[in-house]
């Protein structure tokens, strides 16, 4: 019971998806939407997300945020069961592990650090964090690079350090993540995963030379963020963007509270049939994959990042350095960037997007040929496809109202 590879988009499935749509043309949600003679937009965004759960059985839980970037629409939506446990409706403010989006709010953080001149991003990150960390996190051939290593290579997953959470150890043959499945009660610590990636993991590359998606990359990014603020990472967060955006459902697991309490736990994550949401709090997942928040407020946090309210634009393009990942997503500094080619674009008309995913299914997205926002979860790990399913369907039903009108 081990994903391989589970934080990235899962390629192959997707190309799968690809050569669907690309023939059939179809909504992957099984509406209808070229014919639909309803110009109720909201109605056809619940019905969406009402019939995903209906329909996958995977899927207990779904929400949904959507945006346009002038103001002029805003919708959100939730349908299924967030809580097994007393079967809690899922809300639209239900709390969800963000997972993985986390990731564009620690990157964010580093540039803003970045841009009041507080390190740069050529910086080794040796001049931030201890030997006793970091000596050996990356022999490659013979060769320790671990000194060389830049803040620049752990954002744009081009350091070669190992994947804590995925890839294999070589002394028992187990990812993380499967043994986080088979000990759900064990707690862990961010130094362990780190360690883990050092001592038990091969690295991939030496730095700088390729990429490979790693969250190793970002608990060490929250490290150095401790340093330079000398705060706590949740107190960064806080302070950059929980309370000066009003994100007051929004925090760090394990480490902070909401602003408001929540009206509802977390909705349950699940795994395959399995209930894993304690292993959310299990200490592991950080400046990696640790935020809870609501859909709503992961709009407010990128649009805010998108109009230059938390860093300036220009500091935002660097972010934006994209180079390959997997076909057909594409990294800059925390953030994905999602096109397809012109020939396959031209039968399925999905606009470029940039944001990130998670493997809980969370998503966060912004289409800047649409000016719209897209955020939710289908709360389901190792299904990363069907959230761009949906909001394939969002962006089509929102094209068609507006050429409606």
């Amino acid at each position: 019971m081990v994903i391989n590879k589970t934080k990235r988009i899962e390629i192959a499935l997707l190309k799968v998806f690809i050569i669907v749509i690309s023939v059939a043309g179809l909504s992957l949600t099984a509406l209808n939407c070229s014919t639909s003679s309803s110009n109720d937009l909201n109605l056809e965004l619940e019905h969406s997300v009402s019939s995903l759960v209906e329909k996958d059985k995977s899927i207990r839980s779904c929400v949904l945020a959507v945006t346009k970037g002038d103001t002029s629409y805003s919708w959100v939506g939730a349908a299924g069961i967030a809580n097994q446990d007393g079967q809690v409706p899922m809300t639209d403010d239900t709390p969800i592990y963000i997972s993985s989006v986390t990731k564009l709010y620690s990157a964010t953080a580093v540039m803003k650090l970045y841009e009041e001149g507080a390190l740069s991003l050529d910086d080794p990150i040796s001049r931030y964090l201890p030997a006793d960390l970091i000596s050996g996190i990356n022999v490659y051939k013979g060769h320790d690079y671990s000194d060389e290593i830049t803040i620049k290579q752990l954002l744009s997953h081009t350091s070669g350090i190992a994947d804590y959470y995925t890839e294999r150890s070589k002394k028992d043959g187990k990812s993380l993540f499967g043994l986080f499945i088979e000990e759900p009660e064990r707690s862990w610590t961010v130094d362990e995963t780190i360690t883990r990636a050092r001592d038990d993991l091969e690295p991939n590359f030496s730095p700088g030379t390729d990429a490979s998606y790693s969250d190793t990359n970002f608990q060490l990014l929250g490290k150095i963020i401790e340093n330079v603020t000398n705060k706590p990472l949740h107190i960064v967060y806080e302070d950059f963007f929980f309370r000066p955006l009003d994100l007051k459902h929004t925090w760090l697991i394990g480490c902070s509270e909401p602003q408001v309490a929540p009206s509802a736990a977390p909705a349950d994550v699940f795994y395959e049939d399995i209930v894993i949401t304690n292993t959310r709090s299990n200490g592991a997942y950080w400046a990696d994959g640790g935020i809870v928040s609501t859909a709503p407020e992961m709009v407010v946090f990128l649009k805010s990042l998108n109009e230059g309210e938390i860093i300036s634009r220009d500091t935002l393009e660097l972010m934006h350095e994209w180079h390959r990942l997997d076909f057909p997503l594409q990294y800059g500094y925390g953030t994905m960037y999602f096109e397809l080619p012109r020939f396959m674009n031209t039968v399925m008309k999905i606009p470029p997007l940039w944001g990130h995913s998670g493997s809980t299914g969370s998503f966060l997205y912004y289409s800047e040929d649409m000016d719209l926002y897209m955020a939710g979860s289908i709360n389901y790990v190792d299904s990363n496809i069907k959230p761009f399913m949906l909001m394939r369907d969002v962006m089509e039903l929102v094209n068609i109202d507006g050429k409606s009108q």
